[in-house]
Parts: structure tokens; sequence; C-alpha cells
């Protein structure tokens, strides 16, 4: 018996063990949002489910930079993730591009028809480069807003765009169109839009509204654009420090989390288009000849894009092959 307290005692001290985490993690998201609201149900079920072993700590509204700044601060373990735009790793992995190219998609089902199985190629592909996904947030299509109506490439060589930091692609279709646009973090643009810095952004209307960008606009070009997303990442090194039990409660309360912030996303954006109009802005309709013209601008780009391996061209491929098997049937 004593021999077996003894070696119950010595397998107790070999045992790893099991340590608190807190998970402190960045976003532009202002506080008081629906983003947040879910975010921090998540955390709080998490912290339960886990018996506060994990916690998630959030710093939102931007206080900690850019996504530039975030990914920063997460190597040097300052922060552990930050939920940013789909192209700020883009950098590490060309996989993150996969769903941020101009005209891909017409509707919001077929963007919800290529997920589920498109959605691994770039989790594992972050995964291989020292990140965790713990999900894609559907943010809706972007449109040209601006001070004046914008119609065609002409009337947009007239204007002050904007482009995300760090954002090849919307780099490389302005520029195609004769445009020299602006780089700038997410956090500038609204002081830039104040100084007139920029005049000119892509963006959806949610967005827009919630970061009162819509106040110094007056005219969107309704011709979607690109469909935006988000995506939370964590640093695989803090993650991997959670038990592998502990990991799955925090991948499926997210991955949950995430489900019912796209199905809330959809009726946020007829919402917030409604407003923008109430507001006093007006979508600029295009003429055919116009679209057509549009269409033909970003082929061009997306042939420089290929070229320069900004995305990855076979997956792609499979990608607006199975769009194309959905709309032939």
């Amino acid at each position: 018996m004593k021999l077996l307290t003894t070696l119950a005692l010595v397998l107790s001290m070999l045992a790893p063990a099991v340590q608190a985490a807190t998970l402190k993690i960045a976003t532009l998201a202002p506080d008081g949002t629906n983003w947040m609201k879910e975010m921090r149900q998540a955390a709080a079920t998490v912290k339960e489910e886990t018996g506060g072993r994990v916690k998630i700590k959030y710093f939102p509204g931007g206080v900690q930079g850019s996504d530039k700044s975030v990914l920063r601060k997460m190597r040097i373990n300052q922060l552990q993730g930050g939920m940013m735009s789909i192209g700020a790793l883009s950098h590490v992995t060309n996989l993150t591009q996969l769903y941020s190219l101009p005209f891909t998609f017409r509707n919001l089902d077929e963007v919800r028809t290529v997920r589920e199985a498109f959605d691994p190629y770039i989790a594992s592909a972050l995964q291989d480069n020292g990140y965790v996904l713990l999900g894609l947030s559907e943010g809706g299509f972007a449109y040209l807003m601006s001070d004046s109506p914008l119609k065609t490439s002409a009337d947009v060589r007239s204007k002050k765009v904007w482009v995300p930091e760090g954002d090849p692609v919307s780099q490389t279709i302005f520029v195609n169109g004769g445009v020299e646009p602006i780089s700038l973090p997410v956090s500038d643009v609204y002081t830039s839009l104040q100084t007139g810095l920029i005049d000119t952004v892509a963006v959806n209307p949610t967005t827009s509204i919630a970061l009162q960008w819509h106040t110094r606009l007056k005219y969107a070009t309704d011709f979607p654009l690109v469909f935006l997303f988000g995506m939370l990442v964590v640093d695989e090194r803090a993650f991997a420090k959670l038990s592998a039990g502990d990991q799955a409660i925090v991948s499926r309360v997210m991955k949950e989390t995430f489900h019912r912030l796209d199905l809330q996303n959809e009726k946020d954006e007829q919402g917030a288009r409604q407003a923008l109009i109430s507001n006093g802005m007006e979508f600029v309709e295009l003429s055919e000849e116009d679209k057509v013209a549009w269409r033909e601008l970003a082929a061009k780009a997306m042939s420089d894009l290929r070229e320069q391996d900004v995305y990855p061209a076979d997956v792609y491929q499979k990608l607006t092959d199975t769009l194309n098997s959905q709309r032939q049937n």
C-alpha cells in the first residue's frame, strides 16, 4: 500500500500542471456592438466550460493599433490573438486571399456554398505558419463609397482612394485603373476622411456605419466589388499551452459564435443599407456597359496578381469551377 501511495505521488509530480491561461485578443470592433457582445458571451462560455482554466480578454476599438501592430505584439507575446482583415496575413500565405478577389461571388448563397470545402485550405495554411484560425466572419459585399458619384474608371481616377495597408489585391486593381491609391491602416481611415487625405473607400454598409465613415460620404456605387471577411487568429504557441480538451472547447465555442454572427451580419447588412439610404446616401446605378468595363479592369488585375503569386491560382480555379457548376444547375 505504501508503495502504491509513493508511486501515485511520483506520477502526480511528473504530470504536467494545468495552468490558467489568458488569451488577450485585439479587435477594431467598437465596444457595445453586436460583434463584441457575442465575443464577450463566447469568452464567458469558454471560462465556464474550462472551469476557469481559459480566459479571454478583449481589447476593442482598435486600441492595440493596426493589424500590423497586432501581429507584431503577437510575435512578442504581448497579445495572443487578433480579429483582423482576411488579407492581414497574406505575406505569410496567399491562401488568405482566396475569398478576396474581385467579382468572385454574386450573392451570399454562393459564399456559403464554397466555405465548407474551402475554409479548411485557409485554416491549414495558417496552421502551417504558426497561427490557429478560430473563425472567419462574413462581412458582406464592399461598395465604392465617395463624396461624389462614381460610375466609370475615369470618375475614380480623380479621387483619393483608400486601400487597406498591405492589401496587394486592391492596390493592383486601382493601379491598373490609372489610380494611385493611398494605403492606410483601417484605424486611420476616419481621420483621413475628415482631413481630406482620402475621399473614397471600398467598404460594406455595416462597417461604414460602425466606424462612422458614412458621415463623410454621400454616394455608393451600387455594384458589389468583393465579399469581405474578417478572421480571428491566435498564436499557435499560446494555443498549444492549452490542454487538448480546452483547445477543443475554445474551437467549438468560437465556431458556434461565428455561425451566429454570420446569420446576424446578414440581417445587419440589409438594415445598414436601408439606414444609409435613410440618412441621405445615394446608391448610384451603373449601366451594363459600365459593369462590363469594371469586370474587364478586374480581369486584367487578376492576371497580374496571378503572375505575382498573390493568390493561390490552383485552389482559386477549383473554387470558381465549383461556383460555375452551381450556377449551371
